[in-house]
Formats: C-alpha cells, structure tokens, sequence
C-alpha cells in the first residue's frame, strides 16, 4: 500500500513527536480514517522527508513519531518562477497543480487588461489559502518536498517595474503567440522567469511594457495554448531542455 505523504511547515527530526497541523489532521484522521500504529511520511523542503507512525486520533487532532529520514533535504535544481494572469473557474486550479507537478518554484498571481478576475481584499486572503492547498496538495502526490510559494496577486505593471534586469544565466520570457523568440537548448540556464496570460492573453501595452523591461517575447509553436494548457506545455519544454525532465 502507498503510504500518505502529509506537508508539515514544523521542524522535524528523528524521533520527534508532532501533531500534526489542522488540514493534515483531517485529511489523515477523517478522511483516511488513519488509527493509531498506521504508517505516514511527513516531510517539508527544509527538513527531507521521515517515515513516521499514528501515536493518537481522535476529534479532528492526530500526533505523530517521527522515525529515520528517509530522503534527506535537496538543493534546488532549475529555478523557475512562473507570473500567471487570474482566470476564471477552475483554470487557475488546474494550472497551479500541473505547475507544481512540474517543479516551478513560486507563483505570482496577476491582475491584466484582459483578465475578467477582480478579487476584493476579504476574497483575495480566501483565494491565496486556496492556491497554497493546492500547491500543497499537489507536491504531497507527486512526491516533491518545496511546494512553490504562492505570492499576493499583482497588477501586470507593477510586476514587470519591479522584477528588474534578469540574472546571470537566468531568462525573462513572456509567452506570446506572435513572439519572435523561440527557446534554444542552452546548458548554462539556471533559471527562467515565466510569464503567461489569462483567457484573453496579453494587450498590445503589456506584451510592448514587457519588451521595454528586458523581457523576451516567446512563442511556443504555431498553436494558440489555453491559459491551463499553456503552463504544462511551457514548463515541459523548459524542464526539459534545462532542469531535470530527461
């Protein structure tokens, strides 16, 4: 049997007793119907990841012991950092799952000209828990140890102002049909800075504002991508060609 995989923000060690973190808890303990004795493994990005046993469940309140680290804490290998215009449904759902399935570091959230998603402050704070379950969720299913990190929505503008000249070895690509850049294998890459529109794509004033700030427009073949289909087919290629999909 295929042993849970539960995200926990807390220290961990060998032989360190914890309990476990409200969403955790419940998934283990009400969902799974987890009892005491039953085997989990519990893991964070900072920490590796530990096989573990139930020592209590009940009410909603599950602690766990923690046993031998059984992958310890990895280095980070391609860093890509992907800027996604809010799009309607579950869109924004799909594309943040398949995103952390495919090793994307941190998300950024946008408010575009052409996005239809305008998210007041008590809604916004909803949305953010929301994508970090996701986020979190996803990562526990395909086994990696960093879920991204979900950063506050921005306007379009205020993140091209401030994401400043690209690093060293490092790309700025917006995704554009018309884009005059296609992507090249390149060895030195260490990390790209991805950013891909909502339902109605970019305006003519982002795709020009981008350019002027050092941004290449990319195309990504001779096919117009939905926004949920433009990120797995991306970041594909991109792992790929410089990160660890091989």
């Amino acid at each position: 049997m295929r042993l849970s995989r539960l995200y926990v923000s807390l220290s961990l060690c060998e032989d360190k007793e914890i309990a476990l973190p409200a969403d955790a808890a419940h998934y283990l303990g009400t969902v799974l119907r987890a009892r005491e004795g039953d085997p989990v493994r519990v893991f964070n990005a900072t920490d590796g990841e530990f096989d573990a046993v139930v020592t209590a469940s009940k009410k909603g309140k599950v602690d766990v012991k923690l046993a031998a680290c059984v992958r310890p804490a990895e280095t980070t290998g391609l860093v890509l950092n992907l800027a996604l215009g809010l799009s309607r449904g579950d869109r924004m759902d799909y594309a943040i799952q398949k995103a952390t399935e495919l090793g994307v570091t941190r998300i950024t959230p946008l408010f575009t000209e052409h996005g239809e998603v305008r998210l007041k402050p008590d809604r916004l704070e909803n949305k953010l828990r929301h994508f970090e379950k996701i986020a979190i969720n996803a990562a526990e299913q395909c086994g990696r140890l960093d879920p991204p990190r979900i950063e506050t929505p921005l306007p379009f503008q205020d993140f091209i102002e401030t994401s400043g000249e690209p690093l060293p070895n490092h790309l700025h690509l917006l995704l554009e049909p018309g884009g005059e850049q296609t992507l090249q294998a390149n060895e030195a890459i260490a990390g790209v800075d991805l950013l891909i529109g909502p339902e109605g794509g970019f305006s003519e004033a982002e795709v020009s504002l981008a350019r002027t700030n050092s941004w290449g427009i990319m195309r990504l073949g001779p096919r117009v991508l939905r926004t949920e289909t433009a990120p797995v087919a991306a970041l594909a290629v991109l792992q790929f060609l410089y990160g660890d999909l091989r």
